[in-house]
C-alpha cells in the first residue's frame, strides 16, 4: 500500500483559500467552538466511505464521507442525516494520511461542530477540536462526553486546552479516574443549547 502523510499546514500552504484560516488547530473557547459552528449535531455514525474525488484543475484527491444518523440538532437547519466531507483516506493500494484530521468508526455516537462541509479540509471547527464522543464508563453504567483523543470532558472550559495523545495505558487511567467527573451528553448538551441561544456572535475576523 502506498502512504501519503501530508500535514494540515502544508495542505493550508497549497489549497488556500479566503476559508481556510478555519482549519487551524488552536483550540477555541467554547464561545468560539459554538459561535463558529454552521450547524451542530449529536448522533451516531452509521457509514464511512472513502472514495477519489475531482478537483477543480481536473486531478483528483481521496475524500472520506462520513454518515450521520442525527438524534438532536443543535444548532442550524433541522436534518434527519447528513454526510460530512474529509480529505483523505484509503481506496485501493493509496492510503493518504492528513495530520490531525479525525477519524470515525461505525457505531460510534458523537457531536460534531460543522463548518463549511465540503469546501476545507476538515468540517469541523478547529479539526479534532470540533468532535466530542460519548463514551460509556467501565462499569457501563453512565455515558459521558470526551474529546476527539478520549479524554474525558469535566468542564467545557477544557474545549480550549491543546490536544494531546497519550500513549494507551496512560490514557486508559485518566480516563478511568476523570470519567466519573466527566459531563454527560445531556449537560454537555444544555451548555451548548444555552450558548446559543445566548446568540454570542463569532470573533472578529482578522
Amino acid at each position: 500500500m502506498r502512504v501519503r502523510f501530508l500535514s494540515w499546514l502544508v495542505l493550508v500552504a497549497l489549497v488556500a483559500t479566503p476559508s481556510a484560516h478555519a482549519t487551524s488547530v488552536v483550540p477555541p473557547s467554547f464561545r468560539e467552538l459554538v459561535a463558529e459552528a454552521e450547524a451542530i449535531y449529536r448522533g451516531t455514525v452509521t457509514s464511512i466511505e472513502a472514495r477519489r474525488v475531482a478537483r477543480p484543475d481536473g486531478g483528483n484527491v481521496i475524500k472520506t464521507f462520513v454518515t450521520f444518523a442525527v438524534d438532536r440538532v443543535l444548532k442550524g437547519a433541522t436534518q434527519r442525516v447528513v454526510v460530512l466531507e474529509f480529505l483523505g483516506g484509503t481506496v485501493g493500494d493509496e492510503n493518504l494520511e492528513v495530520t490531525g484530521m479525525p477519524k470515525f468508526a461505525v457505531g460510534q455516537r458523537e457531536f460534531v461542530f460543522v463548518q463549511k462541509n465540503g469546501t476545507q479540509l476538515c468540517p469541523l471547527v478547529g479539526f479534532m477540536h470540533g468532535r466530542y464522543r460519548v463514551l460509556r464508563d467501565a462499569d457501563g453504567a453512565r455515558d459521558y462526553v470526551a474529546r476527539d483523543n478520549g479524554a474525558p470532558l469535566t468542564d467545557t472550559a477544557d474545549v480550549e486546552l491543546p490536544m494531546t495523545s497519550l500513549p494507551a495505558p496512560m490514557r486508559t487511567a485518566r480516563a478511568a479516574t476523570a470519567a466519573a467527573d466527566a459531563l454527560t451528553p445531556a449537560a454537555f448538551e444544555a451548555q451548548v443549547r444555552a450558548e446559543v441561544s445566548s446568540g454570542a456572535a463569532p470573533p472578529a475576523q482578522k
